[in-house]
């Protein structure tokens, strides 16, 4: 009797460690798969967003110079140059030489070039402006109820909003105040090499301009054929290709 009760407390011990067993591979069948294709598609994301900026980085080049230029190196290195001699000279506009190559290129700078820059080549993120200011308390009539209205100024901005005449004879008291303000503000992006290679691969983004005029910038990812990697032995991480952009149309957005 008691050895037919100790092979059944050894059998039910071992059923339960293999059933233990059995959930934890199938939690792992289930959640793998899924992690290695949210990393497929962060990948794909990544590298895509790559090359919008190269193509961004070419279209900026052409506002400045007149054509484009298959060296992708090159361009991303002369617009930030342009970028740098904006932010020391904010007069850097118009007619200008620039050494490129050892040579010394004219190029055209569009007044307002550097904010369509920083626009696309900035983040943007919340913020606070925390100034002083004079804040003046005025009297107004209000016509539609016939009493008068107390309100606050701030002299920076609501000056041109009222006449002369509510400035100069109807302020009643003036005081120096905290202004806090939401404001969006933009990290500066600086251009690098790295946007010159494909985040999976390591291997650099292929960027040719043709076209009769060259007119035609063509920049597309460096995966062939099917790129397939062997995850925890029995998983594959799969990518047929992060596809192409062409002056500025994704092959992905026409999906």
């Amino acid at each position: 009797m008691q050895e037919e009760q100790y092979y059944s407390e050894k059998w039910s011990f071992a059923v339960k460690w293999i059933a233990v067993i059995l959930v934890v591979l199938l939690l792992l069948v289930i959640f793998i798969p899924i992690n290695i294709w949210k990393e497929e598609a962060r990948m794909r994301q990544r590298s895509q967003w790559k090359m919008e900026q190269l193509w961004d980085a070419q279209r900026m080049y052409h506002k400045l110079t007149g054509y484009y230029d298959p060296d992708m190196k090159g361009v991303i290195w002369f617009v930030s140059a342009v970028r740098d001699s904006i932010l020391a000279d904010s007069q850097y506009t118009g007619k200008q030489l620039i050494s490129y190559k050892g040579d010394k290129v004219s190029i055209n700078v569009p007044r307002y070039w550097f904010a369509e820059y920083d626009t696309i080549f900035s983040k943007p993120y919340p913020a606070r402006d925390t100034s002083l200011a004079n804040v003046f308390t005025a009297v107004e009539m209000n016509y539609e109820t016939g009493l008068w209205d107390t309100i606050f100024l701030d002299e920076s901005k609501d000056r041109y909003k009222y006449s002369d005449s509510l400035w100069v004879g109807s302020i009643i008291d003036t005081v120096v105040d905290t202004i806090v303000e939401r404001v969006t503000k933009f990290k500066r992006f600086r251009l690098a090499d790295s946007l010159l290679y494909c985040p999976l691969t390591e291997k650099p983004y292929e960027v040719s301009v043709k076209g009769e005029e060259s007119d035609t910038v063509i920049i597309r990812s460096p995966i062939k054929d099917a790129y397939k990697e062997r995850k925890f032995l029995f998983f594959s991480f799969k990518e047929d290709g992060h596809g192409s952009i062409i002056n500025g149309e994704s092959s992905w957005k026409k999906r």
